[in-house]
């Protein structure tokens, strides 16, 4: 199929519309391969017509013009797929778009013919009837409604039936780089929609559906959109004062209820500009604050180039707070509410179901019961340990099992295997104490260390790998637990050198309990200290 895209925007590349375009070739590309060429009516020297109806009685079929446009003719006529993309310009096609569709003209013959409906139309000089059209288009509207009605007028009388229409409003949210998270969504559905037009020749019912939601709702649009220009004053218009607080009024805007009774205040210091701001997060709104402050839950204080960056997506917040672009004070917890609340998306998952989550106990399990069992039933410890191992699959249909959670079920086996035989069970647990030290510290030396697996769902699951404060964290307490297990391998030895065996269980209770303790307040105390100023000035 030979697809021609023709971007009318004024702005070229630059397009809003013309993002929504690539997503739909990205679609149809996903689908079959296709020979698809572009024209940017911006670049082209494209004339308007005069009206003088040479292409019909002196050069019939062909515009006395010389421009471009010959040779955008020759491959409009050879297209069977044109795809129209170009953003509303005061209720209609923007004006250079407009000449090259007035300049179609002799793709028609002069004879007038009396269609079906009784209008008027003219014969067809190249037998298009074949020939499929997609309008995209995006405005800057809150909604489709009259304000597209003369530009779908229009194309439906030109192409009839042969036209699929894809209308955007709110199209200036794709040039927002803070709202990526809703325009890649809708822009998923794009290309979903064109992977469906090119298989069926249509769209689904349900992506036409998810295509004609709003963006945001009518009042958020219209106060974000309301907020973006650069004016004075004026009656009921709130004054904005600089970018920084542009910024944090759309935040508001934009946010998306914790649900909670308690508020969250997030207070904002930008360094560079030595203003405060704060954000307080309610129950149901967000309200922007330049004065009356109240004491705040987490304090952010950054350069505002900064903080504009990380909300850009040009900067990583993650790495940023890691390297102390900024800092952190306060409740450290609270800040996945800054991602969750001001992140917009739809809400939806595209998954049935949510995924299984990781459990530190799959792994901890069968080394629990082999220490607790070999010490205290030396005779048949090892067959009770091994019944618990070839139990663990069971939970796997629960839980998501990890690499270390295989590594010690074998481990574990095999531990129990040679207690079985009769091996020395001392030894046996010495040495269980060495490799399960040893499996916490070889994870070190991996992109992601043992402990992070299990405690990621509260850095933002999967997300939280990318985080490099999460996996310094995680890598300190593997080295603690792996330390401590070294520790008690040696101290076992000792204990059997010293002819008390029987207390050789004791580090399998002391050491856990100690390590335990020291996690659990670790995990939560070190990230909120090095995210603080204080630690940045050492």
């Amino acid at each position: 199929m030979n697809i021609l895209v023709i971007n009318g925007s004024p702005k070229g590349e630059k397009s809003n519309s013309l993002k929504l375009t690539n997503a739909f070739i990205s679609g149809i590309e996903a689908a079959e391969t296709h020979s698809i060429e572009k024209i940017t009516v911006a670049d082209k020297n494209i004339e308007p017509c005069r009206g003088c109806y040479c292409c019909w009685e002196k050069t019939p079929g062909k515009c006395i013009i010389r421009d471009d446009m010959n040779g955008i003719f020759e491959k409009y006529v050879n297209a069977d797929l044109v795809i129209w993309s170009f953003p509303l310009y005061y209720y209609g096609v923007p004006s250079k778009t407009k000449a090259l569709i007035d300049r179609l003209l002799p793709i028609n013959l002069p004879d007038i013919t009396i269609n079906e409906d009784g209008s008027a139309g003219h014969l067809q000089r190249y037998d298009l009837q074949k020939q499929k059209h997609a309008l995209i288009s995006t405005c800057g509207f809150f909604t489709v409604e009259n304000n597209y009605d003369a530009l779908e007028k229009q194309f439906e009388i030109i192409f009839g039936n042969r036209l699929t229409k894809i209308l955007c409003p709110q199209g200036e949210i794709f040039r927002i780089p803070q709202l990526t998270a809703r325009t890649d969504e809708y822009l998923s559905y794009v290309k979903q929609a064109a992977e469906e037009y090119i298989r069926r020749g249509f769209f689904s019912d349900d992506t036409k559906k998810k295509l004609n939601e709003p963006l945001f709702p009518a009042d958020q649009f219209t106060k974000m959109s309301n907020m973006s220009w650069e004016r004075g004053n004026t009656a009921g218009r709130i004054e904005i004062s600089n970018d920084a607080e542009r910024l944090l009024r759309q935040m508001a805007v934009i946010y998306k209820p914790h649900g909670m009774e308690k508020e969250i205040v997030f207070e904002f210091y930008f360094t560079d500009m030595e203003k405060t701001y704060q954000l307080v997060l309610g129950k149901r709104d967000c309200t922007f604050k330049d004065s009356d402050f109240v004491p705040y839950t987490m304090q952010i204080e950054a350069p505002f180039e900064t903080w504009l960056a990380i909300s850009q997506g040009k900067l990583n917040g993650k790495e940023a707070l890691f390297q102390h672009k900024y800092s952190l004070k306060g409740d450290f917890n609270t800040v996945e509410y800054l991602e969750s609340c001001f992140i917009s998306t739809s809400g939806k998952s595209i998954k049935d179901e949510p995924d299984k989550k990781r459990a530190m106990w799959l792994f901890i399990l069968p080394w629990s019961a082999f220490w607790a069992a070999i010490p205290f039933f030396p005779d048949f410890g090892g067959f009770i340990a091994l019944i618990i191992t070839a139990a663990m699959p069971l939970f796997y249909s629960k839980r998501k099992a990890t690499v270390y959670d295989t590594i010690s079920v074998f481990a574990v086996t095999v531990l129990s295997v040679l207690c079985i035989a009769k091996i020395n069970p001392s030894f046996i647990i010495m040495f269980s104490y060495l490799i399960f030290g040893l499996i916490w510290f070889v994870s070190l030396f991996t992109k992601i260390p043992l402990c992070a697996w299990y405690s990621s769902s509260q850095w933002g699951d999967e997300a939280a790998f990318d985080n490099p404060l999460f996996i310094l964290t995680n890598k300190i307490i593997c080295a603690g637990w792996g330390g401590i297990y070294i520790l008690s391998s040696i101290l076992t030895w000792v204990i059997i050198r010293s002819g008390y065996a029987q207390f050789i269980w004791l580090p399998s209770l002391i050491f856990p309990a100690i390590m335990g303790v020291f996690t659990a307040l670790f995990s939560n105390k070190f990230p909120a200290y090095y995210a603080r100023k204080e630690f940045r000035d050492l």
